[in-house]
C-alpha cells in the first residue's frame, strides 16, 4: 500500500469534487472521512498534463535554468497546480516539475479541446518544457483513440520535430555596427549518424586565443568545442577534441560509468549514465573506437558540455 498522495490525485478531486488533501489532514488529526464510500460520484472527464523542465525532443533530457516571463492559463474547468513565478530557478537537484495543468469537461472530447486550450494559454518563458510535447500528443490519432501512445514516445524521430526553434536574433540598435559573423563547420551525431553542416553566426568566444579553429565536433556541437580546449591546457591532446569527444548533453551527477580507459567501445555502447532531477540518462558512444581518455568518475558532477570521454579511432 503506498499511502502517499499521488502526483495524479487532483483529476479524481476534479471528477469527484472531494478535497483529497483536506480529507487526508483530516484523518491524521483523528477525525472521520467526510463522505462514505457509497456516496462518491464521478462526473465528467478529467485530463492532467504534468509541465516538466524536459526537453522531448532530446529524449526528455532535462534542461534546467531560469523561467523568464510566466503566465497560467484559467477559466470554468481548469486548474494549476504550481509554486513558480518569473524569475524562479528550476535546478538540477531535484524534480523537472514546473507545475500540474488540469481540466475537466463533460467528457473525453471535451476536455481534450479544453486541454488544448490551456496549453496554448500557458506561458513560461526561457526554459525548455512539456507544453509542446503534450499539445502534439493530444492531437494524434493513438489519443483520439484512447491508445497509450507508447508507440510515439519511443519514436526518437517523432520527438525531434518537436524541437524548439532556435531564439530570434535582435536587430541591432540605430547607429550600432553590426555583429560580427563567421561560418563555421562541423561534424554532428544525430540518432546514431553523422552529418556535416554549417554554422553562420558570431564566432566562439575565446577561440582565437585558445588557438582554436572551427572544425569537427561532437553530438554537442558549438558547446563541445569550446570547453574541450579548456580541459588539455589550450588544446585537448592525443586527439581528445574535434570529432572525438564525447561531451555530456546536460547537467546532472555521474551514477554509473560503464567503460574502461584503453577499451575498445561500438558506436552506441553506453558509457555513462548521468543522473539529473531524478531522471537517469543513458550516454552512449558517438562512434567506435577506443577510450583513450576518461575524465568522470561515480558521484562526480557534471555541466552540460563538459568532456566525459574522448573515444579515439582503433588506428590512432
Amino acid at each position: 500500500m503506498n499511502t502517499r498522495v499521488q502526483v495524479e490525485h487532483c483529476v479524481t478531486e476534479m471528477v469527484t469534487g472531494i478535497d483529497i488533501v483536506k480529507e487526508g489532514i483530516r484523518v491524521a488529526a483523528g477525525e472521520p472521512l467526510s463522505i462514505a464510500q457509497d456516496e462518491v460520484e464521478l462526473r465528467g472527464h478529467a485530463i492532467e498534463c504534468r509541465i516538466n523542465a524536459e526537453d522531448a525532443s532530446k529524449n526528455f533530457a532535462p534542461p534546467p535554468g531560469s523561467i523568464g516571463s510566466y503566465s497560467e492559463p484559467s477559466g470554468p474547468g481548469v486548474r494549476v497546480d504550481s509554486g513558480v513565478e518569473a524569475g524562479s530557478d528550476i535546478s538540477p537537484m531535484y524534480d523537472p516539475m514546473v507545475a500540474k495543468l488540469i481540466v475537466w469537461d463533460a467528457d473525453r472530447e471535451q476536455a481534450t479541446a479544453r486541454m488544448l486550450r490551456a496549453l496554448a494559454e500557458y506561458e513560461i518563458g526561457g526554459l525548455k518544457t512539456l507544453l509542446p510535447f503534450h499539445q502534439a500528443i493530444l492531437q494524434t490519432r493513438q489519443w483520439h483513440d484512447a491508445e497509450t501512445c507508447r508507440d510515439l514516445v519511443e519514436d526518437r524521430q517523432w520527438l525531434k520535430a518537436l524541437a524548439f526553434p532556435p531564439p530570434v536574433e535582435q536587430p541591432a540598435a540605430e547607429g550600432e555596427p553590426p555583429a560580427e559573423t563567421v561560418q563555421q563547420s562541423y561534424t554532428v551525431e544525430v540518432s546514431g549518424k553523422r552529418f556535416d553542416v554549417k554554422v553562420i553566426g558570431p564566432p566562439l568566444a575565446g577561440a582565437a586565443a585558445n588557438g582554436y579553429a572551427p572544425g569537427p565536433v561532437s553530438s554537442e556541437g558549438a558547446v563541445a568545442a569550446r570547453r574541450a580546449p579548456r580541459r588539455g591546457g589550450g588544446g585537448a591532446s592525443g586527439g581528445g577534441g574535434g570529432g572525438d569527444t564525447l561531451a555530456s548533453p546536460l547537467q546532472g551527477t555521474v551514477l554509473k560509468v560503464a567503460v574502461e580507459q584503453g577499451a575498445p567501445v561500438e558506436e552506441g555502447a553506453l558509457v555513462a549514465v548521468i543522473e539529473a532531477m531524478k531522471m537517469e540518462n543513458e550516454i552512449t558512444a558517438h562512434k567506435a573506437g577506443v577510450v583513450s581518455e576518461l575524465p568522470i568518475a561515480v558521484g562526480a558532477s557534471v555541466a552540460t558540455g563538459d568532456t566525459l570521454a574522448v573515444i579515439s579511432s582503433a588506428s590512432d
